[in-house]
């Protein structure tokens, strides 16, 4: 930056100053955002209660309500489908499964 530049920076103020700096900087640093096309719509109906209690916690969370429904949803969606990918057994069950596994396959002749 030219000395001159720079005084007159100086004169203009601190904020005019950080103004031209974060101008230089989005010449670098610039792109474009576009938002994901959204096709499907999902619609609910709620109890005036509920309404207001997704409205105060999208709020809180600096959320819109259906980016903060949405992200609620899939979450809980996401851990009830782990759940089921996973088997729970009692120790019995668990070491009959695996004696189970242990033991060499046998043919079977009717197949």
């Amino acid at each position: 930056m030219s000395t001159a530049r720079a005084l007159r920076d100086r004169r203009q103020g601190p904020v005019s100053a950080l103004v031209l700096a974060l101008d230089k900087c989005l010449a670098y640093c610039h792109r474009v955002y576009m938002a994901a096309v959204k096709e499907s719509r999902l619609q609910i109906r709620v109890q005036p209660s509920d309404k207001h209690l997704l409205e105060r916690a999208a709020a809180a969370a600096h959320l819109n309500v259906s980016a903060f429904v949405l992200q609620a949803a899939a979450s809980r969606a996401e851990e009830v489908l782990a759940a089921r990918q996973s088997i729970r057994l009692s120790p019995k069950a668990a070491a009959a499964f695996s004696e189970a596994l242990e033991r060499p396959a046998q043919v079977n002749e009717r197949l």
